[in-house]
């Protein structure tokens, strides 16, 4: 009896009203874990795959690099979902030789872009994950990013832009401008070209 009032209620709720013609949308699927019996977390379709997110051709056409005077290279980590690139700046031996002069203020004569994702399997313990960052370290990431993903925060101290997308924690740490605050724009773009490829 209980079996046959949920399922008309099921129905009740499925169906809307019974007048229109069209049949009801089936539910969203839900993966169980036979042991737990628990909603199965979801993929993360970026391990072993961290620097298909953001191409080496995007990131070449960003920042207009020279592949071999600059010395473009990509690093991966096995069963991660983390890409790391880097490449000198145009004028890096000039920053090379200052910064060995005796008292010389250290100047960094590369650039670094690191995209990585964090998987939480579910979208709960995602947005939990990502309010811890906003509220008990709002002193480093201290500026709410309007318009990527679900939502998203800067931080300029580590020059990172932290985005929630579903179940998934994207992270990107840039340093590319002299004035950490200045890397923000770049960081933004590179996460547009991200997103695109998330559903």
């Amino acid at each position: 009896m209980v079996c046959a009032c949920v399922s008309a209620l099921w129905y009740a709720l499925a169906c809307g009203s019974c007048g229109n013609d069209a049949p009801p949308p089936p539910p969203v699927p839900m993966t169980i874990d036979t042991l737990t019996g628990d909603v199965a977390p979801a993929p993360n379709p970026w391990k072993d795959n961290g620097c298909a997110l953001v191409t080496d051709q995007e990131v070449i056409a960003l920042f207009q690099i020279d592949v071999k005077r600059d010395l473009f290279n990509t690093r991966s980590l096995p069963g991660q979902a983390f890409c790391l690139r880097y490449w000198m700046k145009p004028n890096w031996r000039e920053i090379e030789r200052a910064n060995e002069q005796p008292g010389a203020e250290y100047r960094e004569f590369k650039n670094t872009l690191v995209v990585q994702v964090i998987d939480y399997g579910r979208q709960l313990i995602a947005r939990q994950q990502f309010d811890l960052l906003r509220n008990r370290q709002r002193q480093t990431y201290e500026t709410d990013v309007a318009g990527l993903g679900d939502d998203a925060l800067w931080s300029t101290s580590s020059t990172s832009l932290v985005i929630k997308k579903g179940h998934l924690l994207v992270k990107i740490t840039l340093d590319y401008t002299d004035d950490p605050r200045n890397n923000l724009p770049y960081a933004k773009k590179i996460a547009e070209l991200a997103l695109q490829k998330m559903p």
